[in-house]
């Protein structure tokens, strides 16, 4: 299986949905408050105006596709369409199965027949009043002509919150991978996860191309290719050592923080520091880590990461637990912890200390492929 298609993650999304189904009902946390449900395809979560908590649904393709609606891409059946969103809670701390309202619509979205697995908008980030969303990348020539908004693909968007709805890309992320190739692998443009720095610089997480982009005032370049480890240093057609960075987040110091969906190769995933400014990598947690050398588990699949208020490291696995999917804790002292949780994708704490999550990630609103609808927990640890 390809780990680095053109839609990165969803067969990597999709691999571990027989996980959850397959689970117990003791997969979930014994006291998860869920925050809001109905979501499609819930992915990065950030800190909007006035505490609101903000979600990048990834959509649901296109609904009721009929027998003409898909096609067949990198990743099998696609049906796409325009179901992608940004979507606005008003105050996460105290909402208990409540609602999320959706503040951007009309963002290009691929998913499977049934809305599961879908791509789109997965990052979404908060800078001087508008919304920053990442969105996914496919070459043009596996596209059919649909009507749908091509140009939002492989793009940065800056948008306008509801009444407005307005878009307007700020950068072309997918031009990065297709001209420079910076990780001189095959050309694979995907990004999935953005993050404010400050009132004009944003860097984005490119999962296919393995590096990051630095995007200053509209003007884009490499901040850092993510370095390739793992495999035991041999690539084989089952472990191809390609870091695939789908999260990011500030840590202590403002320092910057990715992390790994790696390649699959459980463990083999990591969290890694690297300068906002040079790009060089400062650190990282995981087997052989120098951030936290007591804590020696690794990570698989990592989908979100976030710190807490007192310096906690908090990483959603795709893979990780006995069911398919937890949030790990990586205390200051380096003692871990976990709750489980379904399918996790982005992460958010509060002051409090409270952990906001994806849960059921790879899901639409009228819950696709026999899981629950897309999800936000908030969790204790």
């Amino acid at each position: 299986m390809r780990r680095r298609a053109p839609l990165v993650l969803a067969a990597a999304l999709a691999a571990a949905l027989s996980l959850v189904l397959s689970g117990s009902a003791s997969a979930a946390p014994a006291e998860p408050v869920v925050v809001a449900s109905g979501l499609d395809n819930p992915r990065q979560l950030a800190w909007g105006s006035n505490g609101a908590l903000l979600v990048a649904e990834a959509g649901r393709g296109k609904v009721n596709p009929g027998p003409n609606g898909c096609f067949t891409g990198p990743e099998g059946e696609t049906c796409l369409g325009v179901t992608g969103s940004i979507s606005r809670i008003a105050d996460p701390a105290r909402t208990v199965d409540g609602d999320a309202r959706r503040v951007v619509t009309g963002l290009i979205s691929g998913a499977s027949r049934e809305g599961g697995s879908a791509v789109g908008s997965n990052g979404v980030s908060f800078q001087n009043g508008k919304i920053l969303v990442a969105m996914t990348w496919a070459p043009p020539d596996v596209l059919p002509r649909t009507g749908v908004p091509k140009w939002q693909l492989g793009k940065l968007i800056r948008a306008t919150p509801w009444p407005s709805h307005a878009k307007k890309s700020i950068a072309d992320l997918a031009a990065i991978e297709v001209t420079q190739n910076p990780d001189g692998t095959d050309v694979n443009a995907n990004p999935y996860a953005v993050l404010a720095l400050d009132d004009h610089r944003s860097v984005v997480a490119d999962a296919g191309g393995n590096h990051l982009v630095l995007v200053d005032r509209g003007k884009a370049r490499v901040l850092t290719v993510m370095p390739a480890h793992g495999c035991g240093g041999v690539v084989t057609p089952e472990c191809d050592m390609h870091s695939v960075p789908t999260s990011l987040a500030k840590g202590p110091g403002h320092a910057l923080y990715v992390g790994e969906l790696a390649h699959f190769e459980p463990g083999g995933a990591r969290v890694v520091k690297v300068s906002p400014t040079t790009g060089k990598v400062l650190g990282f947690y995981g087997k052989g880590g120098t951030l936290c050398a007591k804590d020696t588990a690794g990570f698989s699949g990592i989908s979100g990461i976030a710190f807490g208020p007192d310096g906690s490291l908090y990483v959603s696995e795709l893979f990780g637990g006995a069911t398919g999917g937890q949030v790990v804790r990586i205390s200051p002292t380096c003692q871990r912890t976990a709750v489980p949780v379904p399918m996790p994708a982005g992460l958010l704490t509060d002051s409090k200390g409270s952990v906001f999550v994806s849960a059921f990630s790879i899901s639409d609103r009228d819950g696709a492929d026999g899981a629950p609808p897309g999800q936000i927990w908030k969790l204790r640890f």
